[in-house]
């Protein structure tokens, strides 16, 4: 057995990001995430057992969940029973699983033990709590053998993930085209209208820039009308805060053609697909969530099915944060062109930042730059 001083670092860590620790009933919080984590686990065996041999991302899987179990483990361990993590055993090295693969058997008893703890925990029985999460931590040590999964590099994982959620400090990645010719960067300013066009109930967005028209006139292409044909914002919020979108590219012509690879890759139509199909999921839970009106927040799991979709591309280097802070942006100005019929929208890649303005704000500009022209104003 090792010292086990990585645990008690990641624990340490883990406090940082608990953010349940203000909570009266914080314990049974984390007692709840951590069945929860524990079904997750027992879950990718099942799915292994179903799949077999097409399951291949059984380990990569597991890696990810049992690193979310240990945040679990470690901060209710540390709440109910703070010396504990110090005695835990940590192993040396895997052994090499058996050669008929995970056994069930070995899953159900640490979903069991879980459940223990949970129960202990109800019954605000710390010493039971105590013993429980020893015989959990046992078991996990074998599960976590039997996927060839090192209990430090799952908790290295689940550190990374958090890092890229809830950073220490958040700085934006540089923009991917920063060192291309001019002409194939992205536009660092750019304002866009989106003009709103009705035929009776049918609505048609186009967009304008420097009062030339470019793009498709989008429609809702949805029974009950939903907003969708202002999704280009999404396109123009993921080049601001990510400075990445195929489909901005290509709507401005401003492929990195100087660079087949890159331009193939990463400009060409299977990128904007992704990036359509993106926006498409999200808009899908955004629906169901007022188009997120008045949340601070993207759920996890949303963000991670995301970085699943973009793997393969640049993108997928840019952390959650960013894309958080995209979609929640978006959806802000996208309120705002559903709300207003359309409207004005500045994009700063510089800056990193979505501006919008309603068609009556831009009005009352225009006349104020008038009124101020025809004064002899300067």
């Amino acid at each position: 057995m090792t010292d086990n001083r990585w645990l008690l670092e990641f624990a340490a860590r883990a406090a940082k990001t608990d953010k349940f620790k203000d909570k009266s009933d914080h314990a049974a919080l984390l007692a709840a995430g951590l069945i929860g984590e524990a079904g997750s686990v027992v879950s990718e065996l099942k799915k292994k057992r179903r799949e077999r041999e097409a399951y291949p991302v059984y380990r990569e899987r597991m890696l990810e969940e049992i690193g979310d179990f240990l945040w679990y483990f470690v901060r209710l361990a540390a709440v109910v029973a703070a010396d504990l993590l110090k005695e835990l055993p940590v192993p040396d090295v895997i052994v090499l699983p058996a050669a008929d693969g995970p056994q069930l058997s070995g899953h159900l008893d640490f979903g069991a033990a879980v459940g223990e703890v949970l129960a202990a925990v109800s019954a605000s029985k710390n010493d039971d709590v105590q013993a429980r999460l020893r015989r959990t931590w046992a078991l996990l040590t074998v599960i976590a053998n039997d996927a060839d999964v090192s209990l430090c590099e799952a908790a290295a994982r689940n550190t990374e993930k958090i890092r890229s959620r809830w950073p220490d400090e958040k700085q934006y990645a540089p923009l991917f085209d920063n060192d291309f010719p001019v002409e194939e960067q992205l536009p660092r300013r750019l304002q866009v209208d989106f003009l709103e066009r009705a035929r009776g109930a049918h609505r048609a967005v186009l967009l304008r820039c420097n009062d030339i028209n470019f793009g498709d006139r989008l429609t809702d292409n949805i029974e009950d009308p939903d907003g969708y044909r202002f999704h280009d914002i999404f396109h123009f919020a993921y080049a601001v805060h990510l400075g990445w979108s195929p489909v901005v590219r290509a709507l401005m012509r401003t492929k990195r053609k100087s660079d087949s690879k890159i331009d193939e890759a990463q400009d060409g139509a299977r990128a904007g697909i992704i990036e359509e199909a993106v926006a498409a999921i999200v808009f899908s839970r955004a629906k169901q969530l007022k188009f997120f009106e008045g949340l601070d927040h993207v759920d996890l799991d949303l963000l991670k099915t995301v970085k699943e979709f973009v793997q393969g591309f640049e993108v997928e280097t840019v952390p959650l944060w960013q894309w958080e802070t995209a979609i929640l942006d978006g959806y802000r100005v996208f309120r705002a062109l559903s709300d207003g019929a359309g409207g004005r929208v500045t994009l700063d890649l510089c800056e990193r930042r979505l501006a919008y303005a309603s068609h009556s704000e831009r009005a009352d500009q225009t006349c104020q730059e008038v009124l101020s022209t025809s004064r002899g104003t300067p």
